[in-house]
């Protein structure tokens, strides 16, 4: 009896053990196939792929999960193209295993156990699991001196025997190689390409070329001395250090290139097409425009700069927004030269090239009117004055080239009383039609005035045109000598001032 019951207690035992198990699903429908290489090497900052092909040949439809044993690390990460598909009799599915890593990343060795969970849709106690792996190989981009680093152009081994087959002479080499790609840009591209361009009906491709000389120049060089550097094994700082000098040379080439285009091209063509156009607004914005968007440009450079530092353009906006208002309480004339020469070059009271005459009696030719002040040329003097732009906006300022180059003279002549007034007129009027330079059409013509009753005289203006303002003082000159003249030969007598003093004799005392 007790053996009885001891071998039915084992048998329940069994069962019990039996059903607290579940059994394995059969695999052997399913396919699960590695696709490509699984040992793969990552250089910083850029990825690589791992690929499993996966079918379903059972009668049975399966949940898949997709997971893995470590999915990221000091400066990498990886991620899954999906982590849950369903599976149904005959459907497969690609599975993707993407790796990533930054610039900061070490060398290190990263294996990945890529667990693939099989759960029977109909009956989820029956599941198995299959396993997968990648193993990744981290390089740096610095500060590795590893094989794969110690490559001439990327690409190809350092030829040169021992010793000379190291990173550094390779790092030697691979400057050299950079330097010659970039003389031969500058002293055999360049020239053919400025012979080609020669040909063309248009300066604009002559002028795209100048600009880009000498940044292509520049960009290669640093280009391949960066590249170069890669090779060596530097430490975290140093790298840091390279790339912001890297970074900050880029924008600072961008900014001069869209700086110098914007200059040399677009403000040119804008220039030529006002030129052909009969409108003045276009002549008025195009140096406004020159103006502006060259300063706008150089702080967007400067912007660009302090963002790629990593520094917070918010607040720094906010910050330069407080000391905008500092500098402009304390900066109030530069201020207001700056507005002072919009509103010159919008108003147009004046242009470049024209002659203006200030309040103070100088004639000035406008050589250039700048953001701050205008630049012009004392034509009797010979030397150039400087004048801020608030000063011609707020005083008074003759403009002798508009509304054309004609000028007028005015010269005064007094005579004595008693003096035969028409013959006076008619000689001042012979005198002024004689002069070449004098202007003899209608409405131009030269007009002599009895200007006014003086104590001692009579005093006559002769009023003339001449072609050309700059000349008004030598015709007024001739004119003056020559009415001296024939003054003289008709007995004219020209008025002296003078003043008679009467003495009143007094009776003196006995």
């Amino acid at each position: 009896m007790k053996r009885s019951k001891s071998l039915m207690f084992g048998v329940l035992l069994l069962a019990a053990m039996f059903l607290a198990v579940p059994p394995r699903a059969d695999a052997a429908g399913l396919i699960l196939e590695p696709m490509g290489e699984h040992n793969q090497t990552l250089n910083a900052q850029e990825s690589v792929s791992y690929q499993w092909f996966i079918y379903n040949g059972l009668n049975r439809t399966f949940l898949l999960r997709i997971s893995a044993n470590v999915t990221s690390g000091p400066e990498w990460s990886s991620s899954f193209d999906t982590s849950l598909v369903l599976l149904k009799q005959g459907q497969s599915v690609f599975v993707n295993l993407t790796v990533e890593s930054t610039g900061d990343v070490e060398r290190r060795v990263v294996n990945q156990s890529v667990m693939f969970l099989f759960e029977d849709i109909d009956n989820p106690i029956f599941t198995f699991l299959q396993l997968g792996y990648a193993e990744t190989t981290m390089v740096p981009i610095w500060g590795a001196l590893a094989p794969g680093k110690n490559k001439i152009l990327w690409e190809f081994e350092n030829p040169l025997p021992a010793p000379f087959d190291n990173n550094y002479a390779t790092f030697l080499l691979n400057v050299g190689i950079w330097a010659a790609i970039a003389l031969a840009l500058a002293y055999l591209v360049g020239p053919a390409m400025r012979l080609f361009t020669k040909r063309t009906k248009t300066d604009l491709d002559d002028r795209i070329l100048k600009i880009l000389h000498v940044p292509i120049f520049i960009l290669v060089i640093v280009f391949g001395l960066v590249s170069s550097f890669a090779i060596l094994p530097l430490n975290k700082v140093e790298v840091r250090t390279i790339y912001d000098v890297y970074g900050i040379v880029l924008i600072a080439v961008v900014t001069f290139v869209v700086y110098k285009v914007f200059k040399e091209i677009i403000i040119y063509v804008g220039r030529r097409w006002a030129a052909r156009t009969k409108t003045e607004i276009d002549d008025v914005l195009i140096p406004v425009i020159d103006k502006i968007g060259g300063v706008v440009i150089l702080i967007f450079g400067a912007i660009a700069v302090v963002n790629y530092l990593g520094y917070n353009i918010t607040f720094l906006l906010a910050g330069v927004g407080v000391f905008g208002l500092v500098i402009a309480f304390a900066a109030q004339d530069a201020l207001s030269n700056f507005f002072s020469g919009m509103a010159l070059l919008l108003d147009r009271p004046f242009v470049e090239g024209d002659y203006i005459q200030l309040s103070t009696g100088e004639l000035c030719r406008v050589e250039k009117i700048g953001i701050r002040s205008c630049r012009l040329y004392d034509v009797f003097q010979n030397n150039h004055i400087v004048l801020p732009n608030n000063k011609l906006v707020n005083e008074k300022v003759t403009n002798m080239s508009e509304p054309d180059e004609q000028g007028i003279i005015e010269v005064a002549v007094s005579v004595a009383h008693g003096s035969d007034v028409a013959k006076v007129e008619q000689i001042l009027s012979e005198v002024a039609n004689s002069n070449e330079d004098i202007l003899k059409e209608e409405g131009k013509s030269p007009a002599v005035r009895l200007s006014n009753f003086a104590e001692s005289s009579l005093e006559f203006k002769v009023f003339a045109w001449v072609g050309n303002f700059m000349v008004k003082w030598r015709v007024s000159h001739e004119i003056r000598k020559e009415i001296n003249r024939r003054f003289a030969e008709e007995g004219i007598e020209m008025a002296i001032p003078g003043r008679n003093v009467y003495i009143k004799e007094g009776k003196g005392k006995d």
